[in-house]
């Protein structure tokens, strides 16, 4: 991981940086930098932007990991997805919503080494197994679409919609540990 990724990837999670500071003019200068060296350095503005996702992918997959072999439980493993969604405001929309332009990171052989993206879904793809998935691509499409629309409604705050009483972190934790039981309904005897 170079420098200039690691900086900006920190600032991201400590919230010292936020969407709007996420256009080359602004970022260049807060790196001290010419956007002609980003370019240089990256190929692209969406070639920092990349790595700087990249870089979040990787925390995101240690940390489901973690929870999986600290608690064993689905749902544990989607509410820290959730968790890890809500504490990243401009960091999550960066790894999972921000549409790049993947031919010319393609070009630039962005993509010549497993991404940290198929890393997460190889660690989403051993929880689902683990939990005793039979089909674990869909059951893993099914989870994620859902652990994203959780985050989405919570971050937008309309998770809470009919229970104003919790606040949306609390409904989508909750929704988020539901989903996961209904993906993959605990056996008989177990004690989720």
């Amino acid at each position: 991981m170079d420098a200039l990724t690691e900086t900006v990837y920190r600032a991201l999670v400590a919230r010292e940086l936020d969407a709007a500071d996420l256009t080359a003019r602004r970022l260049s200068r807060w790196l001290g930098k010419t956007t002609g060296a980003l370019y240089h350095h990256f190929g692209s503005f969406d070639g920092l932007l990349f790595a700087v996702s990249r870089r979040g992918f990787a925390d995101l997959t240690r940390q489901l990991e973690a929870t999986l072999e600290r608690t064993g439980d689905l749902g544990d493993v989607a509410a820290a997805f959730v968790d890890f969604g809500l504490d990243h405001p401009t960091l999550y929309p960066l790894m999972f919503e921000r549409r790049y332009d993947w031919a010319a990171l393609r070009a630039r052989g962005t993509f010549e080494q497993p991404s940290e993206s198929a890393e997460l879904l190889a660690a989403v793809a051993c929880a689902l197994t683990r939990a005793g998935s039979r089909d674990v691509a869909m059951d893993g499409r099914i989870l994620f679409a859902g652990l994203h629309g959780l985050v989405s409604l919570a971050a937008s705050g309309r998770a809470n919609v009919g229970a104003l009483e919790q606040t949306d972190r609390d409904v989508a934790r909750a929704a988020a540990r539901a989903l996961a039981r209904r993906v993959l309904p605990p056996s008989p005897g177990d004690e989720r």
